[in-house]
């Protein structure tokens, strides 16, 4: 967030800025209108969205069993274009799960995307109703829940080949997090997958400033109901949790800075104990196979 002279906004200031905008607004659509708040662009980049699917059904064809067939994207944000990327990867049944409907029904936005898919799956333009986002979803049997992570009570056991998620798990609620893993396992069949990109960063500029405040002030509602809340789980603290839920987890992915973006003195004890190998870690994403003898 940049002032209209294009002057960078100080952390502290966004923090004030998103808590009364986020009280004065609570429209996501009237946040998002004035570029304050976002849950995503991949509504936009067709052709990065795209490779990203791929790369799920193609690590999925690789350590499951079989092809993907049925798909559920955990926080699809701007649009619920991944059905039809999924659908062209082969999924008959998709499951698109976020904590409001925030999707666009802007629907030159999904005739885009399957124009953009003509070459893998030609049909798709001509079999899928590209006039309602409701029809679209029906014709690619896909179901749109926004109960957050709640909703994945209504997806059946057993019944996923491959959850995916793109900077969404560090949203879900510290005291939520192991519930979550938790469900995840239980709709996934035994061999199914799961590929998720964990942005670590504060969302506040992209650096470590959420790691200054203590617990219970970064964890009270009034802040973490704000459009800027991070867990703040480290990754070998998400890793860990997600071997406990029964996971088999691998890192396929990371990202760090060069150096620290936050000095070690501004952070909490809990953080700023942590060795720099820890700190410096700005995203990862993490593969995961439920073990085929799992129930």
């Amino acid at each position: 967030m940049d002032d209209a002279r294009g002057v960078p906004v100080p952390w502290w200031a966004k923090i004030a800025a998103k808590i009364v905008l986020a009280r004065l607004l609570p429209s996501y659509r009237a946040r998002k209108a004035l570029g304050i708040f976002r849950h995503g662009r991949i509504d936009y980049d067709f052709l990065g969205h795209s490779l990203w699917v791929s790369h799920v059904f193609d690590w999925h064809r690789q350590f499951g069993i079989g092809a993907a067939r049925t798909a559920l994207e955990l926080g699809p944000g701007d649009s619920v274009g991944t059905a039809l990327f999924a659908t062209a990867h082969g999924a008959d049944r998709i499951w698109l799960i976020d904590v409001g409907d925030f999707a666009t029904r802007d629907m030159t936005v999904y005739r885009q995307i399957a124009d953009s898919l003509a070459t893998s799956a030609p049909d798709l333009a001509r079999r899928v109703d590209l006039t309602d986002r409701g029809r679209m979803l029906a014709d690619l049997n896909a179901t749109y829940l926004t109960g957050g992570t709640g909703s994945l009570a209504e997806v059946p056991d057993g019944s996923v080949d491959v959850v995916m998620s793109t900077a969404v798990l560090e949203h879900v609620r510290r005291a939520e997090f192991t519930t979550t893993l938790a469900a995840m396992f239980r709709v996934l069949r035994p061999g199914g997958t799961g590929y998720h990109l964990i942005d670590l960063r504060d969302h506040l500029g992209g650096g470590l400033h959420n790691l200054r405040f203590s617990e219970r002030v970064w964890e009270h509602p009034f802040l973490a109901q704000s459009g800027f809340y991070t867990n703040r789980l480290r990754s070998h603290e998400i890793l860990a949790m997600m071997e406990a839920a029964g996971f088999e987890a691998a890192v396929v992915h990371i990202t760090r800075w060069p150096e620290l973006p936050v000095p070690r003195e501004a952070m909490i004890c809990q953080f700023s104990q942590l060795p720099d190998e820890e700190l410096r870690i700005a995203d990862f994403a993490v593969l995961l196979r439920k073990p085929l003898a799992a129930g």
